[in-house]
């Protein structure tokens, strides 16, 4: 028995709740992780975990030796780490998931970049709106643009903020006129994300809120959708700036409200010993969206 192996499997179910999503994260089978576990209970003496058909969850002894087993693998991360790190060695394939508004030059001039730095490292990127499930579906990390962070298993590593804008094609207004207060929205066609909440708009002014009831013209899953929609003059959106930067026939309304705002994070699995390309990659978002803080979209 590999005696390091087991001791990492074994962190990751204390972690993880499960062995199949253990497997799914290690590229393993769960009866390799299982096999593993057993024979680490087996030369020990004692259950260190309490399986039922719903859960899995620690024995005291478990509890005991989880400490002694994250002690001994910080240890050898720490010296890996620090190896690598001299090294400065960025390698392997790192899978990514971007919103559909990062889809633009700023993105590729920032990912061009990075690759610049780490010419060994070959990346992949799938551009969606949805969350995806990082461990189940194989991601290494995912840059979230939203107003919620959904999910408090994963690690959140804040980068900054985008604005929201409501636009409309000067065309759309010149046949429907410009709003000049949030209940004039009510007389208007929108074209919403499908993460939106249906047919009510919220604005803020002076720190009071106001709630409108819309009609929803589309809903649409993709802010590229929602944004060419909107320059068809079928509507008028809210819109991250990010996506409407080249777009000078789009024009902002209601401006004298208070500005709205997603919260952007980069997300990536929880881990006792975050990969080099991960750790790496991370920071270099961050450094690249405070250098880029003062551009237009925010």
């Amino acid at each position: 028995m590999d005696k390091l192996t087991a001791m990492h499997f074994f962190t990751r179910v204390a972690y993880l709740g499960s062995f199949s999503k253990v497997a799914k994260e290690l590229h393993t089978s769960p009866s390799n992780v299982s096999k593993h576990i057993a024979d680490l209970e087996s030369r020990l003496g004692v259950r260190l975990l309490q399986r039922t058909t719903r859960v899995t969850t620690l024995t005291l002894a478990g509890e005991k030796y989880l400490k002694q087993c994250e002690n001994i693998l910080d240890l050898i991360g720490t010296a890996e780490n620090e190896v690598l790190a001299q090294k400065e060695r960025v390698s392997g394939l790192m899978r990514v998931s971007l919103p559909s508004l990062f889809a633009n030059a700023d993105t590729s001039r920032m990912l061009a970049e990075f690759m610049e730095k780490y010419p060994d490292l070959d990346i992949e990127l799938h551009l969606n709106d949805r969350f995806v499930d990082l461990v189940d579906e194989g991601y290494d990390l995912s840059v979230r643009a939203s107003f919620v962070q959904p999910d408090s298993s994963l690690i959140y590593r804040f980068v900054g903020k985008i604005c929201i804008d409501l636009v409309g094609a000067k065309g759309y207004f010149e046949k429907h006129g410009y709003p000049k207060n949030a209940a004039d929205l009510q007389h208007h066609d929108f074209i919403d994300h499908g993460n939106s909440a249906a047919g009510t708009v919220i604005l803020s002014k002076a720190g009071v809120l106001e709630r409108v009831n819309v009609h929803q013209r589309v809903r649409a899953n993709n802010t590229h959708m929602v944004r060419d929609l909107v320059v068809q003059e079928q509507g008028i959106a809210f819109i991250p700036r990010l996506a409407t930067l080249y777009h000078p026939d789009l024009e902002r309304v209601l401006t004298d409200y208070d500005p709205g705002y997603l919260t952007l994070s980069v997300v990536y699995p929880e881990r006792r010993h975050t990969p080099q390309k991960v750790y790496k990659f991370v920071e270099f978002l961050a450094a690249w969206f405070e250098r880029e803080r003062q551009t237009p979209w925010h």
